[in-house]
C-alpha cells in the first residue's frame, strides 16, 4: 500500500518540472526573437555619409609685368598745296509759287423766327338749360303751352305762380314749352319732357309721366305735376304733345 501511495507523488514532481522547462523555453524564444528584431532594425538604419576632403590645387605665382620702351613716331609736316580750291556752284531752281489754298467757308444758316405756340382760347360753356319742374302749380287742368314773347310769359307766370315774379328768358333766341298733367292723388307723380322735334307745320313734344310705386296712396292729397322747359326758337306756331307710356 505504501508503494502505491508514493507513485502519485513522483508523477506530480515530474509534471511540475516539465512545466518549468516549457516556460523557460518560451522565454528564451521570446528573448531570441527580440534580439533578432533589434539587429534587423539596426541594419536598416542609413549610415551617415562622411564628407570627402577635396584637394585644392596650389595657387600659381603671379608673373611680373615688364614694360618695353618703344620709340616715338616721326613728326610729319603737312605741305600746303599751291592749287586754289575751285568752288562749284549749283544752280538752284526758283521755287514754284503755290496756288493759294481755297478755304470753303460754310454759308450762314438762315435764321427762322420762332413761331409762338398757338393759344387756345377755351370757348365758354353754354348756359345750363332753363327748366321748371314740380307739382305745385296753380294750373289745375290738363294741357300744354307755348310762349313766344315776354308779354305771354308774364301773363302765364301770373297764373302759374301768382306770388312770384316771372324768371328772365331771352325770347329773341328761345321760347318756352310746358306740359301739365292735371290732378293726381299722390305727391310721387311726376312729369318730364324727353325730346322736342320740329316737323313741317308743327312742334312735337315727347314727355313721360312717372307713377308712384304700387300701394302708395295718400288721403285728401291732390297734386298737379308739370314741366316747363326753354328751347331754341323754332318756326311752327302751334305745338302738339305725344305722351309716352307712364313709368313707375
Amino acid at each position: 500500500m505504501e508503494s502505491r501511495r508514493s507513485n502519485p507523488a513522483v508523477v506530480l514532481s515530474s509534471s511540475g518540472s516539465a512545466r518549468v522547462k516549457f516556460v523557460a523555453v518560451v522565454c528564451l524564444f521570446l528573448i531570441a526573437a527580440l534580439i533578432a528584431w533589434q539587429t534587423y532594425k539596426m541594419m536598416e538604419r542609413p549610415k551617415p555619409v562622411l564628407p570627402v576632403p577635396v584637394a585644392t590645387p596650389p595657387a600659381e605665382p603671379a608673373l611680373p609685368i615688364t614694360e618695353e620702351a618703344r620709340p616715338a613716331p616721326p613728326l610729319v609736316t603737312a605741305k600746303k598745296s599751291l592749287k586754289t580750291p575751285v568752288r562749284i556752284s549749283k544752280k538752284t531752281a526758283a521755287p514754284k509759287k503755290k496756288a493759294p489754298a481755297v478755304v470753303a467757308t460754310p454759308l450762314p444758316k438762315p435764321v427762322v423766327p420762332a413761331v409762338p405756340p398757338p393759344v387756345f382760347v377755351p370757348t365758354p360753356a353754354p348756359p345750363p338749360p332753363q327748366e321748371w319742374q314740380g307739382n305745385d302749380t296753380a294750373v289745375t287742368h290738363v294741357g300744354q303751352i307755348v310762349v313766344h314773347n315776354d308779354h305771354q310769359w308774364i301773363r302765364f307766370w301770373s297764373e302759374h305762380h301768382p306770388d312770384e315774379a316771372a324768371p328772365d328768358v331771352d325770347f329773341t333766341r328761345n321760347m318756352v314749352i310746358g306740359v301739365f298733367a292735371g290732378p293726381r292723388p299722390a305727391e310721387q307723380f311726376t312729369i318730364h319732357i324727353l325730346d322736342v322735334r320740329t316737323l313741317p307745320g308743327q312742334l312735337v313734344v315727347d314727355y313721360r309721366e312717372r307713377l308712384p310705386p304700387v300701394g302708395t296712396f295718400a288721403v285728401n292729397v291732390t297734386v298737379y305735376p308739370y314741366d316747363l322747359k326753354v328751347i331754341p326758337l323754332s318756326t311752327p306756331a302751334n305745338g302738339s304733345k305725344r305722351p309716352r307710356s307712364p313709368q313707375r
